[in-house]
């Protein structure tokens, strides 16, 4: 009898805590995370669930003990998303060198106060919609 008032107190326990830690992580999703001002880097590179979204996934199917490991792997993969994606946004930015021709006698002052006509000066290696100019 000890036994099985044991095993119903722990199970109970142990849906509780599954049911409180899925609730917390809703509440995360519903107000904190639209506020923090930038997604999760697995969900953007992988274009599937967000991190929160698969580890209360994982809660609900094997329980927040067995879903420890697997969020933390989760984790370290979105840190490494999170790489990828600031490593791809850097090569966007990349000042465009091959812009302007060397041969341009424009100064980057001139060319911003109109002074300076540098239609002549432009190339075509570099499509300048995601190059920071100067």
């Amino acid at each position: 009898m000890k036994s099985s008032v044991t095993d119903l107190l722990g199970n109970t326990l142990e849906i509780a805590l599954n049911q409180s830690a899925i609730a917390a992580i809703t509440g995360y999703q519903k107000y904190i995370s639209p506020r923090k001002g930038f997604s999760c880097a697995y969900r953007v590179l992988h274009k599937t669930d967000s991190c929160s979204q698969y580890i209360k996934k994982l809660i609900a199917k094997y329980g927040i003990i067995d879903a420890i490991p697997l969020a933390r792997q989760r984790f370290k993969s979105c840190k490494n998303a999170s790489i990828i994606l600031h490593s791809e946004t850097q090569k966007k930015q990349r000042p465009c060198q091959n812009l302007i021709s060397q041969k341009c006698q424009c100064k980057p002052e001139d060319i911003l106060t109109g002074i300076c006509d540098v239609s002549w000066c432009f190339i075509t290696d570099c499509d300048g919609g995601s190059c920071s100019w100067f």
